[in-house]
């Protein structure tokens, strides 16, 4: 799909978004609300969250807004859609990844009601599954767990607080093992339904890999360390999870593709003689597609991103200059852009530059796929939709990442705030340059 279908897609998708949610009453951004709460409404109960993709959202809202207003239920969705896409990332909380729309049941009997007849309108939709929530159905978008209903529609300091039978307070927390409550009893459950939990994954996966640890979690999927028990002796790995429906671009892609696609890259890269991860094995694993690496030694070039190095050094930036750029030299003469050049992906180890990460990456020329990169690394582009041909994405990156070695800072975009801050640090006139240069690449 070309740059200007893509673009006409997704304005068409938002435009339809906005013409579905205007007929709810009550904005309290980011949120519409179907309507004021009423004196009957409870405090907690069991909720209702439906799930979907940038994809899907138009869709399953339409199928699903008759049959909550037949109800009488309040429920919420996003004002816009950037902040469906923002929850499906996990930059909300992970606990929040997937929760779409919300819908707060007056009753147990209208709770089971709404999930039945939601599951059988929306079976055929997809979404990302919804941390922390039990799931209506082994298949379908449709979770519950019992909670506080305190919401932005309501002023209430003590949102984040339910109480039990005997009038006890309990802390309404977003973890594994919180949707269902031991002390009530749980009306799906009655019906068959199923109430598999779905949190992240821990202890043994799949046949042989003991998962110890998340190094991180998106909506996309998770990164975790783990023991591989089929190896002897066992070994230290690290397994990347790319979950099905999980962080939808607006070409499809989801983290499932993107796992499919780095371990791709890195078999193409260690031929290159690039130090990059082994790829040890990939399967699948109730839906979602994982990739077990080789866990390399070394310790991140920044431990954060954003934090400042202990000391600012232009002489260290300049080492690492020409470090990284003989890496990124072997990367683009194998034909790849790497797209997430940053100081946590880059490991030192005795010397040695070893580099992590590459869902990103794409060929040099390749232009039908979407802006990719992190805040601070990357060069803002007037394309939201369709990336530039070249290898400007890494040189950019690579001048960041000197910069705020040498003066502690990312690069303003304003040269003279620049220029103060190499003033500053005493970085000469012949390393200004050679950042600057990398900082306006073409």
């Amino acid at each position: 799909m070309d740059r200007v279908m893509v673009g006409r897609t997704i304005q068409q998708l938002r435009r339809r978004w906005r013409r579905q949610v205007r007929s709810l009453p009550i904005l309290s951004r980011p949120w519409r609300y179907s309507r004021p709460v009423q004196l009957g409404d409870p405090a907690q109960g069991w909720k209702i969250h439906l799930s979907a993709t940038l994809l899907t959202a138009n869709d399953l809202f339409a199928c699903a807004a008759p049959i909550l207003r037949r109800h009488n239920a309040l429920f919420k969705v996003p004002a816009r859609l950037e902040l469906l896409e923002q929850l499906n990332a996990g930059f909300a909380g992970f606990s929040q990844i997937g929760k779409f729309l919300t819908a707060y049941p007056v009753s147990d009997k209208m709770a089971v009601a709404l999930a039945r007849e939601l599951h059988t309108a929306t079976r055929h939709l997809r979404g990302p599954a919804v941390p922390f929530d039990a799931r209506y159905r082994n298949t379908g978008v449709v979770y519950y767990r019992y909670g506080s209903f305190r919401n932005g529609n309501r002023d209430d300091r003590q949102r984040e607080i339910i109480f039990t039978l005997a009038g006890k307070a309990r802390a309404d927390r977003r973890e594994p093992g919180r949707a269902l409550p031991s002390w009530i009893d749980n009306p799906f459950r009655k019906r068959g339904v199923s109430t598999k939990d779905g949190a992240e994954i821990r202890g043994l996966l799949a046949a042989g890999y003991l998962v110890f640890g998340a190094v991180s979690q998106r909506g996309k999927g998770g990164v975790y360390e783990a023991v591989d028990l089929t190896a002897s002796p066992a070994r230290l790995v690290i397994i990347k999870e790319g979950r099905r429906d999980g962080e939808v671009d607006w070409h499809g892609r989801d983290g499932y593709t993107r796992v499919k696609h780095e371990a791709a890259v890195l078999r193409a890269l260690r031929k290159g003689i690039l130090a990059v991860p082994q790829v040890l094995r990939e399967f699948d694993h109730d839906g979602n597609r994982y990739l077990v690496l080789e866990k390399l030694c070394g310790r991140p070039l920044l431990m954060n991103n954003k934090v400042p190095p202990a000391r600012a050094s232009w002489r260290r930036a300049e080492k690492i200059l020409v470090r990284l750029e003989s890496n990124l030299a072997k990367l683009h003469r194998a034909g790849w852009v790497w797209r997430d050049c940053k100081p946590s992906h880059i490991l030192l180890d005795r010397g040695e530059m070893r580099l992590v990460d590459f869902e990103g990456a794409c060929r040099v020329g390749e232009t039908d796929v979407l802006p990719w990169g992190s805040p601070g690394y990357t060069r803002r582009t007037r394309c939201k939709y369709r990336r530039q041909p070249g290898r400007a994405e890494d040189q950019y990156a690579l001048g960041a990442i000197a910069f705020q070695i040498a003066t502690g800072k990312l690069p303003p975009r304003d040269c003279a705030a620049r220029l103060r801050l190499y003033r500053g640090h005493g970085c000469p006139a012949y390393i200004r340059a050679k950042i600057d240069k990398l900082l306006r690449s073409r």
